[in-house]
């Protein structure tokens, strides 16, 4: 059975306020220069679109919270905070929650079990479970308890048996549920199971133990004797939090890249089967992108379901023979665990806080001192939202709140809002003069590193490291066609970068272990398809609603692909196969196999010959793919790695690569039907006196507005969703769906003037020195892949060896800004600088 909140809903019945009905009206497009910050009557516009108006009352927590878990007396609780800080649990009052103690861990993920006054965490990378002491209200470790060898496992959630004398382990890397005994902490058996355990959950009335695979989409049920599995069931993607339900005996699953969460029911036998499905999103056709991840049972029988990607708590009544959505309570950025508290009160962690932030240092000012670089993820603590007993009113008026903080409305996926005669279509499957779109995805430059002395724009030119000399295509091309200086990328790292850049969202996978990477503790998860390790974890690394190809090859279109999400064949020779997969089957089918995938060490002049040579067989045989996916990734740069192409020659590099492609599409048969579109995945934590996520940006076409500057306010979902539109797809998550198209860069009246590519002033051939300090510092950087390196440190090389002084801080803001929903008049000029 499947269960929705229709677009006229009664929330409610009978409540005072008479109930929530959806807003259909034209959601407004933001002022130009609108950014993130304090929103008109309260709260904050988020970075990614949304407002943050959380009800209840908030406490400040770390990075990342995942778990909270009551003390045995219940007037406390525990919180488990797993992100890019130093790992911890704090000791706080279940009433107040004002912190009463914590320790530091060396790592963790979101594991956490109490019995008495032990406490077990699960170790992350350390390959052991914690074992902590409450003492008062203090608390202490009092042993590690090994599990497996450091680096090839990493424990996740842990469960311990009704008597106190088990301990269960899940082991993320090595897909095991390992058992030990508490009193002596040896191994009893450690048994196989699905890929990326997420959940341990034990059956009260079985002699079971239940696990969710995080890989798979699976529940998988284990005999706890011998730990052989008697059932998997599908549930669906991303399958995260389960817990039981008594009366009736139910066990409820979260799968957090669907909107839906799930009711099994059991047979006689103990099989478990799907019997009823719950659609948790905001309107009858939203699409993925709820991230349904936590789950609590309070005492009046409501569900309450975190959703991660939609900054809300549902809650849905199962006290009937159908269950039913009630409505939705607005929290923190980021939900990602739920605890009862004691007279019937809520509280929410809040993975990401309430807003996001400006880095406090700053850039420097002439004659300052440098101060400490702020990573990304140290800025952006988590928060606890405590939430008072509510009644059916004060449900309704939640659900108002949650509403209005939401740019998503229903009626854009038929009507994106884009004027009529716009080349950009307005509805999917609506004509366009542009036919072919060539989309090229490059690696971690901010706007002020390459254009923050460019005439017309809004840069600061002390932040500049490619000038004209190595960025001449880069900047001919921003003057001959559009410069956008209100363009920001969503992914803050490589690792989310490359899944909003081709698939409109991060995966909860990507967003919740990153931080463990980023930060040093080296987890070996692949955190987008293709990156090192080439593991089992790829699986789970996909985005909610796949990428625009998947969506391109369903339709029918023709898809040609060069480097993007493939992996390279080592020590291939130019002219030989290159790729040795991709991530799919039809991707793999669509690749160039002569294009070299992700490699410093191969020039992108090279890798655009094979381009070249393509084009020109569709010359000659009158036809031009649909789509065109390309990653040229040389801008990275390798540094001053001893003897390597120095930073300025490999950006002189993909200048020309990218001026040779646009002056080829130019002077073709296909150019009069073609739209370039080109960003960076990510801007590498970068400095840019407006944000670190501030980035380049181009659209490229006939139909463009020809020399001019746009600082409509943009981002890497505005350029998929105006790609969509032209290819007549649909979008993938909710969040390219609220997006805004780029229309204003475009016009109806086609310039054919082709472009012509300028030759860098600067060596291609120009190599590092041998030796030296910046030489030393860089060999100690892993390059073969995005994001491997540390980006503070490789910004702070590039500063020293271009300016000849240290990288300023960048400006911080986690991901990037994106546009306000304002709906009603008194919001007017919200989020404006």
């Amino acid at each position: 059975m499947k269960l929705t909140v229709r677009s006229l809903l009664l929330l409610a019945a009978g409540a005072a306020a008479g109930g929530l009905v959806w807003s259909q009206r034209e959601r407004l497009w933001p002022a130009p220069k609108t950014v993130p910050g304090p929103a008109a009557g309260g709260g904050h516009l988020l970075v990614s679109g949304w407002k943050i108006r959380p009800a209840g009352r908030q406490v400040p927590l770390s990075t990342l919270p995942l778990a909270a878990r009551l003390t045995g007396d219940g007037k406390r609780m525990l919180i488990l905070q797993s992100g890019y800080r130093k790992p911890r649990v704090s000791l706080h009052d279940a009433v107040t929650g004002g912190e009463l103690a914590s320790v530091e861990l060396k790592d963790s993920f979101h594991g956490l079990a109490v019995r008495g006054n032990r406490v077990f965490v699960g170790g992350g990378t350390t390959g052991a479970v914690y074992e902590l002491a409450l003492h008062g209200d203090g608390i202490a470790v009092e042993r590690s308890i090994p599990f497996g060898t450091t680096g090839d496992t990493f424990i996740g959630d842990v469960a311990v048996s009704p008597d106190g004398s088990t301990l269960y382990a899940a082991d993320l890397l090595a897909n095991t549920i390992g058992v030990f005994r508490i009193e002596t902490g040896q191994p009893v058996r450690r048994f196989e199971t699905g890929k990326m355990p997420y959940r341990l959950l034990l059956d009260p009335d079985r002699n079971e133990i239940l696990t969710t695979s995080w890989a798979e989409g699976e529940v998988i049920r284990h005999d706890l004797a011998a730990g052989r599995i008697l059932q998997k069931i599908p549930v669906g993607s991303h399958t995260t939090d389960m817990i039981w339900q008594t009366k009736p005996r139910r066990l409820i699953v979260a799968a957090s890249h669907t909107n839906n969460v799930f009711l099994l029911s059991a047979r006689g036998n103990g099989d478990l089967a799907v019997t009823e499905r719950l659609n948790i999103s905001l309107t009858p056709n939203q699409p993925v992108g709820m991230t349904p991840s936590a789950l609590l049972l309070d005492s009046n029988h409501r569900l309450l379901i975190a959703c991660s990607d939609a900054n809300t708590v549902a809650v849905a009544d199962l006290s009937g023979a159908r269950s039913r959505v009630l409505g939705f309570i607005p929290v923190g950025w980021y939900p990602t665990g739920l605890i009862a508290l004691p007279g019937s009160r809520i509280g929410v962690l809040n993975g990401k806080g309430e807003r996001s932030f400006p880095n406090p240092a700053g850039p420097r000012k002439e004659g300052e001192q440098r101060q400490s670089f702020a990573h990304a993820g140290t800025l952006q603590t988590g928060s606890l939202t405590l939430i008072e007993p509510f009644d059916a009113a004060q449900l309704a008026e939640h659900s108002r709140t949650t509403i209005e903080n939401s740019p998503y409305r229903d009626h854009l996926l038929k009507d994106a809002g884009v004027p009529a005669g716009n080349p950009i279509p307005s509805r999917p499957g609506a004509p366009s003069p542009i036919k072919h779109v060539i989309y090229v995805v490059k690696e971690n430059r901010t706007y002020d590193q390459v254009f923050g002395d460019l005439p017309g724009g809004n840069g600061d030119p002390s932040l500049v490291l490619f000038g004209e000399a190595s960025s001449v295509n880069h900047r001919k091309l921003a003057r001959e066609f559009v410069l956008f200086d209100n363009f920001y990328v969503n992914g803050d790292v490589s690792a989310d970068g490359h899944n909003w850049s081709a698939g409109a969202i991060a995966p909860d996978m990507t967003n919740k272990l990153w931080p463990n990477l980023y930060s040093g503790r080296g987890a070996r998860f692949s955190l987008y398809w293709g990156r090192p390790p080439a593991n089992h974890t790829e699986e789970a690394s996909r985005p909610h609603g796949g990428y625009l190809w998947t969506g391109a090859f369903k339709a029918g279109l023709t898809v040609r692909n060069y480097g993007w999400l493939t992996k390279a064949r080592p020590k291939a020779k130019s002219g030989e196969d290159q790729v040795a997969d991709a991530e799919s089957p039809e991707l793999l089918a669509a690749t160039n196999r002569l294009f070299r995938p992700y490699d410093l060490s191969y020039p992108d002049v090279d890798r655009i010959k094979f381009f070249l040579d393509d084009l020109a067989t569709w010359e000659r045989e009158g036809e031009m793919p649909r789509l065109i996916v390309m990653r040229l990734g040389n801008d990275h740069t390798a540094g001053l790695t001893p003897g390597g192409l120095s930073p300025r020659s490999m950006f002189a590099d993909n200048d020309l690569a990218l001026g040779r492609l646009v002056e080829a599409v130019s002077r073709s048969r296909f150019w009069k039907q073609t739209a370039i579109f080109v960003l960076e995945d990510d801007a590498q934590s970068g400095p840019d006196h407006i944000d670190s996520h501030r980035s380049l940006a181009f659209v490229i076409s006939p139909y463009v507005r020809r020399r001019s500057v746009d600082s409509s306010f943009y981002n890497t979902v505005s350029m998929l969703r105006t790609m969509e539109l032209i290819l007549g797809l649909p979008p993938m998550t909710h969040f390219d769906a609220a997006a805004q198209p780029m229309y204003t860069a475009f016009t109806s009246t086609p310039d054919l003037s082709p472009y012509q590519a300028e030759m860098p002033r600067v060596s291609l051939t120009e190599r590092n020195p041998d030796r030296g300090a910046l030489a030393a510092r860089s060999l100690r950087l892993d390059f073969s892949e995005a994001d491997r390196i540390d980006d503070a440190e490789l910004n702070d090389i590039l500063y020293l060896a271009l300016q000849g002084r240290p990288a300023p801080p960048p400006v911080r803001s986690i991901f990037n800004p994106s546009w306000t929903n304002r709906e009603d008049d008194e919001e007017e000029g919200e989020g404006e600088r």
